[in-house]
């Protein structure tokens, strides 16, 4: 893995210099409101039925995770309940790798499976901590802090989501199912399915929150979001290596924690990115 020896480095780094240019040059149009507008966004769904769908016991094949997810987006996508925007979203890229689990694409068709179940399994594990009242992971209570927040946009609770999910779930979850190098090509093969899943997602997203993702998506997946560079940092596909990268820091005892430290700075930085997207009426 020497060849990717910068990038968990260069991915917390350039989020945190991505967010103090926004921070160093503030927006004017579109500002989140000081005080919360009346609104409704969340929804009056019998609390027993969230927790029932979300607990992850007996999740343990796609086919169980992958009911999960397209119960929870029936009962919870809906305009008026944010809770409901990840769950879009995760919906769309589940349906799109379920046909490559048996199609030959994967040099190990079980370890694909099995990081699909289990990144199922680490956000239902959270949703059903934070409805609950227990306590969900650190960059999942805020991402899910976000979705009772109703003066903010869909697409900052969405992405605020996404990123809880590539930057921080996705590395445990390659840890959780013993991922070694050999496994690289079918990493990358398996994250092409968020690739094209975004169309999709911008188009359902837009449909039922009112928000038009589709120029983000592009930006973002092409690498020009942040202007005139030939890449940014956020974008997918340098969160993709990092996620990798700190996959093997996690596993080893001697990078363990500095690798924490990094991931939690790049949500940190993410956060003020994210939010300064939303003043500017981006996302």
């Amino acid at each position: 893995m020497k060849h990717f020896a910068g990038a968990r480095i260069a991915f917390a780094a350039g989020m945190t210099g991505l967010a103090t240019l926004l921070v160093a040059s503030p927006v004017s149009a579109v500002p989140i409101p000081s005080d919360p507008v009346p609104s409704q966004c969340v929804s009056a769904v019998p609390e027993a039925e969230i927790a029932a769908l979300t607990d992850p016991a007996g999740i343990d094949t796609f086919d169980d995770a992958r009911t999960r997810i397209a119960d929870l987006r029936d009962l919870l996508t809906r305009s008026d309940d944010y809770r409901g925007t990840f769950v879009l979203a995760f919906d769309e890229i589940l349906e799109l790798t379920g046909p490559t689990l048996d199609s030959g694409i994967y040099d190990d068709p079980e370890w694909a499976s099995a990081l699909a179940v289990e990144v199922v399994r680490l956000y239902l594990s959270n949703l059903h901590e934070y409805v609950t009242g227990g306590t969900p992971a650190p960059h999942w209570a805020d991402a899910l802090a976000l979705t009772e927040q109703c003066d903010r946009s869909p697409g900052r609770v969405l992405l605020g989501a996404i990123v809880a999910h590539l930057v921080v779930d996705f590395p445990e979850a390659l840890v959780a199912i013993g991922s070694t190098p050999t496994h690289t090509r079918d990493f990358y093969t398996f994250g092409e399915a968020l690739v094209d899943a975004a169309p999709v997602i911008a188009d359902e997203f837009e449909a039922v929150y009112g928000v038009d993702l589709g120029p983000f998506f592009t930006g973002w997946f092409v690498g020009d979001l942040a202007g005139e560079t030939e890449t940014t940092t956020f974008m997918f596909q340098s969160a993709r290596t990092a996620a990798w990268v700190n996959n093997f820091g996690l596993q080893d005892p001697a990078t363990h924690d500095i690798t924490r430290l990094e991931m939690n700075v790049a949500v940190d930085a993410a956060t003020l990115v994210l939010d300064g997207l939303e003043q500017a009426g981006t996302i």
